[in-house]
């Protein structure tokens, strides 16, 4: 008995594969040679009184979500600016 064939089905299933792998490696390749933002903040620095002021702001938030003063996307959309802001050592 001869040893069966692959279907078409098979190799075009194979081809995509192997299409998917290459231009997934083109794009590693392409984000390796861009160059990388520079992670920290672009004012500099903050002083400390800035960064407790910060924290300060982190608590009220919290506070205000806990007594319902806030929605749950509004309490996420301002964390999430307060965690950019807040420069962690």
């Amino acid at each position: 008995m001869a040893p069966s064939r692959s279907t078409v089905g098979k190799l075009q299933r194979d081809q995509a594969k192997r299409a998917k792998a290459k231009a997934k490696l083109e794009d590693r390749l392409a984000r390796r040679s861009e160059p990388r933002a520079d992670p920290s903040p672009a004012s500099g620095p903050r002083s400390p009184e800035e960064q407790a002021r910060l924290l300060e702001e982190f608590a009220r938030l919290h506070q205000d979500l806990e007594e319902g003063r806030i929605a749950l996307e509004e309490f996420e959309i301002r964390q999430a600016d307060l965690r950019e802001r807040l420069v962690v050592d």
